[in-house]
């Protein structure tokens, strides 16, 4: 099944602060994933998107990545669920 969009969460929702590594298809791929994601749980993304991924110490190789409080959580494109489940995991400590 594929989402073409994804609900928006309300305003007073949990915000979690991401950094999103990478370029190109890949990166907005990542991006939907993320916001698709959060939008199901009711949580809000801040994303802080940086294409130079050498600068943030990662190999090209290893993007996209997902950082949370400076650790990576995620390489490449890992399924929307994999997400949510991590999302739900920060969320109880929100």
């Amino acid at each position: 099944m594929t989402v073409s969009s994804c609900a928006t969460p309300p305003p007073d929702a949990p915000v979690i602060s991401l950094v999103l590594v990478g370029a190109g298809e890949p990166l907005l791929r990542m991006e939907k994933r993320l916001s698709c994601a959060a939008a199901g749980l009711g949580v809000r993304l801040e994303i802080d998107i940086r294409k130079d991924a050498d600068a943030m110490d990662i190999s090209y190789a290893q993007t996209p990545a997902v950082m949370h409080e400076g650790k990576v959580i995620f390489n490449g494109l890992p399924r929307t669920e994999e997400i949510e489940a991590w999302l739900k995991l920060i969320g109880v400590r929100l």
